[in-house]
């Protein structure tokens, strides 16, 4: 009865995350917010649906109480966020909020699966991060200063980063302080800072003089992170400065110099840090070191081979087997057990999310809402491509983790308060003076 129940939900899961998507794109394409309330309506219920369906074939393999309570806590989590957002802030982008909670409940149901307690652990602090992320919008519409603080954003953002570059390695890298029984991951919250910091100093100007001072900041930023080992944040922090450095200034030839600057920086990095060379060499031929060095990648493409089109099932693949399969690599656990439909509707949700914070950020009357905006775009997006390219070997690993759904709190609190502040702005427009 077990395997017939978990064989039939892999196509419930595919049909599911499919209406869904479709439900998606079509709200993002309707102009009149009344054509839309019915599309919410359809995603809340799908959103739901696809929550309680995991955890109800878990709850059947497993056949253990924990996983109910879970489940129903979740519920209430889940529950609420919409609520809120829908009765305190109804100038918000819903679509942007059921995408966020769905993809949310995707997380819980994969890390569920895996590990409970992390699952546990991951709910209490994605409760703790929204409930801080709810005054996100009514901050950015009752102070009006934000874009005047670039230099404090950027010494603290830069402290932060220094600091975690004296502490414990954790596989290889710096990236966590640990005070007590909290380990943070700063790089997550810097992200948002580095942002504002960017935004705020071309929003007083974008002159030259101006441009060269904030490059030479960013790049000290860069610089910790690289010597941290951090990677996967360098090169986030590298992409959005450019980014919004050719947005601010509508200059290609500072993105042709920031790209070629780049490309060097890149090469000098190969030439000068083991760490890189290795995962160079792992990209190029990871089976060459399956059982060593390129025994992550190669279990990644393994399990991603295995799911097939609608996967094996939940608790019918091997996702365990796969390093760290929780956090970096969670998208082939994924893949595995829901199956390339599933995998696929998830990064279209993705792309949706980014297509949507764009049109955010073309609302937005002043430059730095507009840079701010334009920058949690890009983030989202580029930390999307390295998770996703990672695990399916199409660049090097870079250990960056899939927002909303790898499991680790500095990443579902810090992706949280990008998408308040992106609703913050949205839900102002009408209010936002021009300048």
């Amino acid at each position: 009865m077990q395997d017939l129940i978990v064989s039939s939900s892999r196509y419930w899961f595919a049909g599911i995350i499919a209406f869904y998507c479709w439900f998606s794109f079509m709200g993002a394409s309707m102009h009149r917010e009344k054509a839309r309330a019915k599309i919410y309506i359809l995603q809340n219920v799908l959103m739901f649906l696809l929550h309680l369906s995991g955890f109800l074939v878990i709850y059947i393999i497993q056949d253990d109480i924990r996983y109910v309570i879970l489940y129903f806590i979740q519920f209430v989590f889940l529950f609420v966020i919409v609520m809120v957002y829908d009765v305190l802030y109804p100038k918000a982008s819903r679509l942007l909020i059921n995408n966020m909670c769905t993809l949310m409940s995707i997380g819980f149901i994969i890390i569920a699966r895996l590990d409970f307690d992390r699952c546990l652990k991951q709910t209490v602090l994605a409760a703790i991060g929204a409930i801080f992320t709810f005054f996100v919008p009514w901050m950015l519409k009752r102070f009006r200063n934000f874009r005047n603080f670039g230099y404090l954003y950027a010494a603290v953002g830069f402290a932060s980063l220094v600091a975690v570059l004296f502490s414990n390695k954790v596989f290889g890298a710096n990236l966590n302080i640990t005070i007590g029984p909290v380990s943070i991951q700063p790089s997550e919250f810097v992200k948002i800072i580095y942002i504002m910091f960017v935004a705020s100093m071309f929003n007083y100007s974008t002159k030259f003089t101006q441009s060269f001072i904030t490059t030479v900041i960013a790049a000290a930023h860069i610089i910790v992170l690289v010597l941290s080992n951090d990677l996967g944040s360098a090169l986030i922090f590298a992409v959005v400065y450019l980014m919004l450095l050719y947005i601010a200034t509508q200059n290609a030839g500072y993105l042709v110099l920031g790209t070629g600057v780049g490309a060097a920086a890149s090469v000098a990095a190969y030439k000068l840090f083991a760490h890189v060379r290795t995962r160079i060499t792992i990209w190029r031929d990871p089976f060459k070191t399956v059982t060593t060095s390129g025994y992550q990648i190669c279990q990644s493409l393994f399990a991603i081979g295995a799911g097939g089109w609608i996967g094996t099932g939940l608790y019918k693949g091997m996702p365990e087997k796969v390093p760290v399969a929780v956090k970096d690599m969670i998208f082939s656990a994924i893949t595995e057990e829901f199956g390339v439909i599933f995998a696929v509707g998830l990064l279209l949700i993705c792309l949706n999310n980014l297509i949507l914070m764009m049109n955010i950020a073309s609302r937005c009357n002043t430059l730095f809402y507009r840079l701010v905006a334009c920058g949690i775009g890009v983030t989202y997006a580029f930390q999307v491509f390295l998770t996703v390219g990672g695990c399916m070997n199409m660049i090097p690993l870079t250990g960056v983790t899939l927002p909303f759904v790898s499991y680790g709190g500095s990443s579902v609190i810090s992706s949280l308060f990008m998408f308040g502040m992106i609703n913050g702005m949205y839900n102002m427009r009408e209010e936002e003076p021009s300048k």
